[in-house]
């Protein structure tokens, strides 16, 4: 439970990966008046129609059932004021619900049909590396995922990492524990595999002879297994990577999150230290947190993994906040931050002798201005915060929810070749994607501003609003962590157990990663407790 500034919220997990909103709104010394949602859009709040989740299967309610099993702690999603346990919803239909009237926000299996989406990929492009074409074909036509292979792909090319498609919902066969049954279950096959085989080199004096120098070319057949026990096993190898590589990065999400969070809060910003200059450095020459955990050797597809997840927990909690936005009442609209009852702009001549014809001006145009201003009591005002708040969440949500659905498929180095001049914005196609720190800037420009040209959008906050999102933000990477660790990742053993050749008594109970640094320690190959003081000092950084 969390009180936030008197708006108390509770986030009740329900099913699997599910965000189950409970508000509850009132002094937080007084009672408390239960507000029950659903997962709706914010034109549940309009009297509109709202977005309806589909039903869901057996393997969704077995999921639900061992969620509601987990034993999950409260997640601090305040301003040291509170907190509030999230959980998402769960449905198979479809990662994200968006409607021009609101968005409701990605569904709770979405995260193990992307992570098993993505190891499909990555699969794609090891096979394509190695220019093993016969299997590429194979993987991506095995319930039709071609979409899932290269945009720049041609044979003996394997494609820049950019170029496989991080969008959501790409994933046909779902839930992804669907998937994985229908490639256990196949039966073994075999492909035939045509090629053409290479021509010897010819000598100058028999390129001379007409009769050696067009040989017809020679075609060769061959057919090739598919041993779906071992396709699977490769597979899930990649997916338990993935399990390990996302988990480690939800963690650095949520650490980084509150540390911007608790920047962008203080009254006096902190000018860059000594220390943000080192760890700036060392970033710049690739000495990071996850080089150290992959050994400077991540898969190719990692960055843009990365990226995928901040997307996903931003959607998650845009929907989380959407829902807190709608929960709000009159009474309660101004117990929030980002609402406020009235404007509180300073006009006046700040003490200097300013000439009276220029004060009377000044008094006019403020007049004008405050034209449209609501008035009335705090009910009146709650009523049109709440519902001016409303309104700039969808327009935003129309706006900036296909484009974090899409993703931005340039590559961190490219992204940083480009420096638009102060105050200007980089021009991108409309239909472009982005990642998630765009969406974030979009309110954080807003500064102390209000929102303009809307009914009551003189009480409406932006760059509060974008702290707030934040903070669920933080709080949704935690969950999403704990989702993969505590969800996924048993589906995903219970897969190779049931469909592989695997024995669960030979495994040394350690993942891909402990492994490696296990093996690195044995053969003295990297010292474990090298530390950022250490490569600092190697590096001869002042």
């Amino acid at each position: 439970m969390k009180i936030h500034q008197g708006l108390i919220v509770l986030y009740i997990p329900s099913t699997v990966g599910a965000f189950a909103p409970c508000h509850y709104v009132g002094s937080s010394k007084g009672i408390l008046f239960p507000i029950t949602t659903s997962s709706t859009s914010i034109c549940s709040a309009m009297d509109e129609p709202s977005p309806k989740w589909s039903g869901q299967n057996s393997h969704t309610q077995q999921l639900e059932q061992r969620s509601s099993n987990l034993q999950r702690d409260n997640v601090d999603v305040g301003s040291g004021q509170s907190k509030s346990t999230v959980q998402e919803h769960h449905s198979h239909s479809s990662t994200h619900h968006h409607r021009s009237s609101g968005y409701g926000g990605p569904s709770g299996a979405a995260l193990g049909d992307f992570l098993v989406q993505r190891a499909i990929q990555q699969q794609l492009y090891y096979h394509a590396q190695l220019g093993n074409e016969p299997m590429v074909h194979w993987l991506k036509s095995f319930h039709s995922h071609q979409h899932l292979d290269s945009s720049q792909r041609s044979e003996g090319r394997c494609g820049f990492p950019g170029t496989y498609s991080a969008a959501f919902d790409q994933l046909h066969t779902v839930p992804f524990t669907a998937y994985l049954e229908a490639m256990g279950t196949e039966p073994d096959s075999s492909i035939e595999v045509n090629f053409v085989k290479p021509q010897r080199m010819l000598s100058a004096r028999e390129r001379a002879n007409p009769y050696l120098n067009n040989q017809p070319p020679v075609i060769e057949v061959y057919h090739q297994p598919i041993v779906m026990s071992k396709i699977l096993t490769q597979l899930l190898n990649t997916a338990d990577a993935l399990v390990e590589t996302w988990a480690f990065h939800f963690n650095e999400a949520e650490k980084n999150d509150l540390i911007r969070l608790a920047n962008d809060r203080a009254e006096k910003k902190g000018l860059p230290s000594s220390m943000m200059r080192e760890h700036a450095a060392l970033m710049k020459g690739g000495e990071t947190a996850y080089s150290r955990l992959t050994g400077d050797e991540a898969m190719p597809l990692y960055g843009f993994d990365c990226r995928a997840c901040d997307r996903f927990d931003t959607l998650r909690a845009l929907s989380l906040f959407v829902d807190e936005v709608t929960a709000l009442t009159p009474e309660t609209a101004f117990d929030v931050d980002y609402l406020r009852r009235e404007i509180v702009e300073n006009f006046d001549n700040d003490g200097l002798n300013v000439n009276e014809l220029i004060l009377k001006r000044r008094k006019s145009r403020r007049a004008k201005y405050e034209e449209g201003f609501v008035t009335g009591d705090d009910i009146t005002k709650g009523k049109a915060a709440r519902s001016a708040a409303l309104s700039f969440l969808q327009n935003f949500c129309n706006e900036w929810v296909p484009k974090l659905v899409k993703g931005d498929d340039r590559s961190s180095l490219v992204k940083g070749e480009y420096r638009h001049a102060p105050g200007m914005k980089e021009i991108r196609p409309d239909d472009s994607g982005v990642d998630s720190e765009e969406a974030f800037e979009e309110l954080w420009e807003y500064g102390n501003d209000s929102v303009q040209k809307m009914l009551g959008g003189e009480l409406v906050l932006p760059g509060l609003m974008g702290q707030r999102l934040r903070e669920i933000r933080s709080a949704v990477a935690a969950e999403s962590r704990k989702t993969l660790l505590e969800l996924i990742a048993p589906e995903l053993r219970k897969a190779r157990i049931e469909y592989t050749d695997y024995i669960e008594g030979d495994g040394d109970g350690m993942s891909t990663y402990e492994r490696f640094h296990f093996q690195t320690k044995v053969d003295g190959t990297e010292n474990e407790a090298y530390s950022t003081a250490a490569i600092i000092a190697e590096m001869s950084i002042d």
